[in-house]
């Protein structure tokens, strides 16, 4: 500059002058624990610390200092899987009660699933077992056939599981997709603010994501959901919705999770026609064996 030889700034500094020339005047450092400034520069201010906002779920990990901006994490129980962080998700909670991996502060709880057909196949064989204790003569394999109490049993079993598969709550967390694409934005955004989830957190959210609509109501409807927990979720939104107006949004939606839902049932059905299949060749094959006999018998009795 006007034939000078202009020096830059090292980290953690800026310039007082046009063109500094001494390092050691021409360059004044940043306020600790308010300003950074992370590299070799030619500026005249200092960059502001950023915050870490508990209503984002996130928490100081290394303080500002001059060199190097504020570090902040996600506070117990939170995750985030952007790059760089600005909000934290609250960990899921696994109400089945089996988690296959730990929530960790980069990435989400997996949760184990407890299929139907797997309860069922288990109270089948209980019963059997039971069955073959009160008959000592009789092989867990035929169960069927020397027990009549265990038809009442499998009967029971398969009500229970069928039951259980009908009031359990409905995970959504892989029906998001499928359940805002029912919605307008603003459907979501109406819904998620009714059901207390903070302003800024909306803001932040859409902020993110600002120039894909679907991704933004993804986005909503997952923080409600993992702030609301798994359990009642389910009528809590169809209800919701309801009460919104939103009605063509709802039963829409609700025939979406009742087909979710009757999957399950059909996978118990399936099980159920094979065990009658195998009980109706069981009996077969025992009526063939008690006949084979009779024609042996009579022919003893011939040849006598």
């Amino acid at each position: 500059l006007g034939g000078q030889c202009c020096k830059k700034c090292e980290r953690g500094f800026v310039k007082t002058v046009d063109c500094p020339t001494d390092n050691r005047k021409d360059c004044i450092p940043c306020e600790k624990g308010k300003e950074y400034i992370d590299h070799v520069n030619e500026a005249d201010k200092c960059l502001r610390c950023s915050s870490c906002d508990s209503i984002f779920g996130l928490e100081v990990a290394k303080n500002c200092t001059p060199e190097q901006n504020t570090n902040c994490t996600c506070v117990k129980n939170h995750f985030c899987s952007s790059v760089p962080c600005t909000h934290c998700d609250a960990c899921t909670i696994c109400e089945s009660g089996i988690i296959e991996k730990q929530c960790t502060s980069t990435s989400d709880t997996v949760c184990g699933i407890k299929e139907c057909v797997a309860i069922l196949q288990f109270l089948t064989f209980m019963s059997c077992f039971q069955c073959s204790n009160r008959n000592r003569n009789a092989m867990v394999g035929h169960c069927f056939d020397n027990c009549v109490t265990t038809s009442w049993s499998t009967s029971w079993s398969n009500s229970l599981v069928i039951f259980s598969c009908l009031v359990r709550d409905v995970d959504l967390s892989s029906h998001v997709a499928a359940i805002v694409e029912e919605m307008t934005l603003q459907d979501v955004k109406t819904f998620v603010r009714n059901h207390k989830v903070p302003e800024p957190i909306i803001d932040q959210t859409l902020r993110d994501y600002c120039n894909d609509t679907s991704e933004q109501k993804i986005k909503l409807f997952q923080v409600w959901y993992q702030r609301h927990g798994l359990k009642g979720a389910y009528g809590t939104l169809i209800s919701s919705l309801r009460e919104f107006k939103m009605c063509t949004a709802a039963d829409k939606i609700e025939q979406k999770l009742k087909a979710a839902i009757s999957s399950c049932q059909e996978g118990v059905q399936s099980y159920n026609d094979d065990t009658e299949q195998s009980k109706t060749c069981t009996e077969q094959g025992r009526d063939s064996y008690n006949n084979s006999a009779e024609l042996s018998k009579t022919c003893s009795g011939n040849l006598d």
